[in-house]
């Protein structure tokens, strides 16, 4: 087929991309953190309440937002733990690294409703006589390639997806001792 100029011009535009759940959440948080900053008042706080609440597209939420300070994205998290339990589990911002260090604790780290807004997540793990769970999201794909086990043992029960496109990458390195990770 071929297209002429006179084709092009008459295309509509692609239509913008509805928002998500997490999306909206975070837009929220980015006004109540103005509100506590001083940017906007109390009713100015309600009056974009109503509008993010009623946006449909990425569009509506930036003409809100779009005289405020963009929110930071959150770097790097550090998990560490000894003798106890970390959880970390439905909506939160995963960062593009996490560094998780733990002995004789249990870490449990559910991605399956989180907001990752990178393809690739690394992930360096420190786990001495420990038990770590990670639950990835539908379509993503692991590497535990750069895990060095010692005594250790490794469950991975997430599908090969290597080579297809889209879902998120999480790239694990680091040592297991005495230590068990359990991938789903």
């Amino acid at each position: 087929m071929r297209i002429v100029a006179d084709d092009l011009e008459h295309q509509e535009p692609p239509r913008p991309l509805r928002i998500s759940d997490a999306e909206r959440d975070r837009a929220i948080e980015q006004l109540q953190t103005a509100l506590g900053e001083g940017r906007i008042s109390l009713a100015e706080l309600d009056k974009r309440l109503s509008l993010v609440y009623s946006a449909d597209t990425r569009p509506e939420i930036d003409a809100v937002m779009a005289d405020l300070p963009a929110a930071r994205p959150l770097e790097a998290l550090e998990v560490h733990r000894v003798k106890s339990i970390a959880r970390i589990h439905g909506r939160w911002e995963v960062p593009a690294f996490l560094t998780v260090g733990c002995y004789d604790a249990l870490i449990r780290l559910d991605f399956r409703q989180a907001s990752i807004g990178h393809p690739a997540v690394r992930i360096d793990l420190s786990a001495a006589k420990s038990i770590v769970r990670l639950q990835l999201p539908p379509g993503a794909s692991v590497s535990a390639h750069g895990l060095a086990v010692h005594k250790g043992l490794i469950r991975n029960r997430v599908a090969d997806r290597s080579g297809l496109p889209g879902g998120t990458e999480f790239m694990i390195t680091g040592h297991l001792t005495k230590a068990l990770l359990f991938l789903r």
